[in-house]
């Protein structure tokens, strides 16, 4: 058995890859550890891992409670990095949107669009303005 980190590193490579059950293997055994071990931002970005893997794999059910825990500890710890807290708020505003959960999503969108504004990632910024801008009009 390898550490957290190599098996994050492990899961990156297996998805890079395309070998998505592989990397979702290696990503759930990183958080495992990193939980283990107390490093709970560290557990949070790999559980965010394995949720977009659920999302790409069309599995949001198995998705959601990733992303809502990730984003929990993101938001109790002030410690956190503001790209890290984007890119989780922005999957899991993507799969509030897609189910349909169209409120929600557009608080989601509003707060990814602040978090990459502040961090001056104008796609990113760009990506949540369209998608608050099509919530309007539904």
């Amino acid at each position: 058995m390898g550490t957290a980190s190599e098996a994050v590193a492990l899961g990156y490579r297996a998805r890079k890859d395309g070998d998505l059950p592989a990397a979702r293997e290696h990503y759930t055994e990183g958080a495992r550890l990193f939980r283990e071990q107390n490093h709970l931002l560290a557990c949070a970005h790999a559980m965010r891992h394995i949720a977009d893997i659920h999302q790409q794999e069309g599995n949001s059910a198995e998705a959601k409670p990733l992303y809502e825990e990730a984003l929990e500890i993101y938001r109790s710890n002030l410690d956190t990095k503001l790209l890290d807290l984007a890119n989780t708020v922005r999957p899991y505003a993507l799969l509030n949107e897609q189910q349909g959960h169209l409120e929600a999503a557009s608080k989601l969108w509003e707060e990814a669009r602040i978090l990459y504004g502040s961090l001056r990632i104008d796609a990113g910024v760009s990506e949540c303005e369209a998608h608050i801008a099509r919530l309007k009009r539904s």
